[in-house]
């Protein structure tokens, strides 16, 4: 499975240390493990864990243009993308928020395993989580698969430094920059370039939209719990 992560790695285009690569292998180890009695992905095969989860995540790397800072990752679940990037960015801290308490039991025991001390894994909704100690203080904002682009906006985007960059990762052919439009605006931010890519051996595409923020976020967002869903910006 080693050799099938490493040949991975360089179809996409990244240079990982093998290192880094033998703790991915060791974080893999541990999901299946846990998995095993709590679920926490319905994919339990190595190869599809590695593809569709470690690959999957890893493909935001080409994108991310920072070597230190902050990054937050909102609704991680077993922690992708913002677990494996942890792993591969030693020099970055990531903060890893979900609100589903068992994946985070799990995500910390991956912190402890592998002796990770730049990575924090918290149990808290967004909402809740923002306060003026973590508001607009993070570089980089990651999210995978979580909501509709229009709502994820604002629970990511008030995390965020005026220039700070927010890389939600989408499914191919769900449109949703055009339902964004009216969020961005609100929130203070635009779409700098939408990137399409694919995983490396059974091909499916994914669609990363870099998105920047432009200007300062008014302190009402994000809005109460369940309101922005319910009436997305």
């Amino acid at each position: 499975m080693k050799e099938f992560l490493k040949d991975g790695i360089k179809k996409i285009g990244l240079d990982i240390s093998d290192e880094k690569i033998d703790n991915l292998m060791e974080y893999l180890k541990l999901l299946i493990e846990y998995n095993s009695h709590t679920n926490l992905t319905a994919i339990r095969d190595e190869e599809g864990i590695i593809e569709k989860h470690f690959l999957d995540s890893l493909l935001v790397m080409k994108y991310m243009r920072i070597t230190e800072g902050k990054a937050i990752d909102i609704g991680t679940g077993a922690g992708f993308p913002g677990m494996v990037l942890a792993i591969c960015n030693p020099q970055i801290k990531f903060t890893l928020i979900d609100s589903v308490g068992k994946k985070i039991n799990f995500l910390k025991q991956v912190i402890e395993k592998l002796g990770l001390s730049n990575v924090e894994a918290i149990n808290v909704r967004a909402e809740e989580f923002i306060n003026e100690k973590n508001r607009e203080t993070y570089d980089i904002g990651l999210c995978r698969g979580v909501s509709k682009l229009n709502i994820i906006l604002e629970y990511v985007i008030p995390f965020l430094k005026v220039n700070g960059r927010f890389l939600p990762q989408k499914m191919e052919g769900t449109n949703e920059e055009k339902d964004g439009e009216n969020a961005l605006k609100v929130l203070n931010s635009k779409i700098e370039k939408i990137y399409i890519d694919e995983l490396p051996y059974i091909k499916d595409k994914r669609v990363i939209i870099d998105i920047i923020k432009l200007n300062k976020t008014n302190k009402k967002y994000p809005r109460a719990n369940g309101v922005p869903s319910k009436k997305p910006l």
